[in-house]
Parts: C-alpha cells; sequence; structure tokens
C-alpha cells in the first residue's frame, strides 16, 4: 500500500453481532479484539492515525428461523461504519478497521458502493452462506457477509436500496478451504476463488492472481477483508470457526504484503480475532505483528 500522500488511520468496528453465541449465556469475545490489538502499540508502531470507534448495539443471542439475528443492531452499525469510512477516504486517508466479526465487511462494501465500483479481496473462509443455499441462513451474519455484499440476502444487502455493494466478479477469494460447500456457487456467480491449497503452493504466484482481478482499470481501487480464521489453527487458534488447512503466517503474509503494496489498495479490515480465547494474548500480539510488518511504510 503505497503511503505517499495517504495516511493511515484506525478506526474501531468493534461487533460481536454477526455470531453465535459460544455457549448458552455467553457472548462471543471477538468485540474485544480491538483492544488488545491496540494496547500491542499497534497505532504507534503503524504511525497511524487515530479514527476513533464505531459502537456497535446490544448483542440480543435470540433467533428463530426465517429471522437473522441482530439484523436492526447490524444495519445501524453498519450505516455509521459506512458514513465514517466513506469520511475517511474522502480525505484520502486509508482506513485500518479493526473488527469485531465480519458483519463489519457490510458497512465496508457500503461504504465502497457509494463512491463507486471498486474490488475485494476477502481472505477469509468462504462465509457465502445465504436463504437460497442454508436452511439456518440469518442466524450468524458473519458467516453470511460475502453472499451480502455480493447481493445476496435480504435488508442488510441493500441498506441504501441498491444492490449489490460490490460485484461478484469484482472480488476475490483466498485461503477458502478446498471443500467449501459453497465454492461451486460462488464460482458460477463470477467470484474468483484461491483456495488455501494453492496459496500453500505459491503465495507469491496466489498474490499476482489477485492482482490481476482487483487493479483492473475499470475500478477505483480495492479493499482488503482479512479474517484470523484464514490461517490454520495450529497458528491462530483464537477464532470463532476454527478450520483445518489454512495458511501459515509465513503464507499470509507473503500474499497481503504483495497485495498492500498496490498504490490501488484503499484500505483494510481485521475481524474474528477472539480474545476470550487467547490466554495472555499471544496470539493477538502475533497478529498485530502482522499487522504491522505488512503495512508500515
Amino acid at each position: 500500500m503505497t503511503r505517499r500522500h495517504r495516511q493511515l488511520v484506525v478506526l474501531d468496528a468493534p461487533s460481536n453481532l454477526g455470531l453465535r453465541p459460544p455457549e448458552p449465556g455467553l457472548v462471543p469475545g471477538c468485540a474485544k479484539a480491538p483492544g488488545v490489538l491496540r494496547d500491542t502499540k499497534l497505532l504507534a508502531r503503524l504511525d497511524a492515525d487515530d479514527a476513533g470507534v464505531v459502537t456497535p448495539g446490544r448483542y440480543r443471542p435470540e433467533w428463530s428461523a426465517g429471522h437473522v439475528r441482530n439484523e436492526n443492531a447490524i444495519a445501524a452499525h453498519s450505516m455509521e461504519l459506512a458514513d465514517r469510512i466513506g469520511a475517511l477516504l474522502g480525505r484520502s486517508h486509508v482506513p485500518v478497521v479493526l473488527g469485531g466479526d465480519c458483519s463489519i465487511l457490510v458497512g465496508v462494501g457500503l461504504a465502497l458502493q457509494r463512491r463507486g465500483r471498486f474490488g475485494l479481496v476477502s481472505l477469509d473462509g468462504l462465509d457465502y452462506r445465504h436463504p437460497g443455499n442454508m436452511p439456518d441462513a440469518g442466524a450468524a451474519v458473519g458467516g453470511e457477509s460475502l453472499a451480502l455484499v455480493t447481493g445476496l440476502g435480504g435488508r442488510l444487502a441493500e441498506l441504501d436500496g441498491h444492490r449489490p455493494y460490490l460485484r461478484g466478479e469484482d472480488v476475490v477469494a483466498v485461503g477458502l478451504r478446498p471443500d467449501d460447500e459453497c465454492a461451486a456457487e460462488a464460482a458460477s456467480n463470477g467470484l474468483h476463488l484461491i483456495d488455501a491449497a494453492a496459496v500453500t503452493r505459491d503465495p507469491g504466484g496466489a498474490a499476482t492472481d489477485v492482482l490481476s482481478v482487483v487493479e483492473r482499470s475499470d475500478l477505483e481501487g480495492f479493499w482488503v477483508h482479512l479474517d484470523a480464521d484464514v490461517l490454520d489453527p495450529a497458528v491462530m487458534p483464537a477464532v470463532d470457526s476454527p478450520e483445518p488447512g489454512g495458511l501459515t503466517f509465513d503464507q499470509l503474509s507473503t500474499v497481503l504484503t504483495r497485495v498492500l503494496a498496490s498504490p490501488r489498495a484503499v484500505g483494510l479490515d481485521v475481524t474474528i480475532y477472539d480474545p476470550d480465547l487467547d490466554p495472555g494474548f499471544v496470539h493477538g500480539r502475533r497478529l498485530a505483528g502482522l499487522l504491522v510488518d505488512v503495512l508500515r511504510p
């Protein structure tokens, strides 16, 4: 990510609204992630400005089929987050948004839609669940975020009355597991898929493939979505849904360094790290170190 004339600015989006309760009576812990990351002196290490926090509404665990858990709170948080990101982009800043769960991608997508046609690099599991392919859609928007921002789903897919926020052909999903049950549908809808096995074989080649999609001249630029569960649980167990077959820190760093070096990269969000699952915050410090390595000038 080129730093000439553009200043990094950190904005917290500590939402846990898009997740299932980890156990009855408990709430997901990923809302604590921005605090842990900031405590590593992240802003000073990045030479970043502080844009504060977009505070989400109250988490409510109740859910019933045919509804969306915390829908009203997610909608309100997404609208405010889109306003704040849009203002930063309008001042030529580069937002680094610290989540929270993947429902914050709705606000990111809305902010980008308001400014033109943008690409997305999603380093994550596929998160392509929606009412057309899963009977329990709505139970956890975090696992539906990529479907929502590409136009699938209900109210959250069109908060300004227009869908999609991002076109499928402008999205590259990187790091999904090869056996993902939604992969064939996502590919048929135009998304570009680079699974974790392909990244493991050739991280540099994967980055080149990513850039061939999102550096196109018909795009205004691209955003990077980083979900900590793209990493293998052996190196990052402190996530909501750990899944074997993920990336190592070195592999992820190779891809991110290349992708974020592009002058077309306009921002980054980080999601799903859960401090409640990380005694001593060892994995949080390592995640912060990765961000410094791939973002600093």
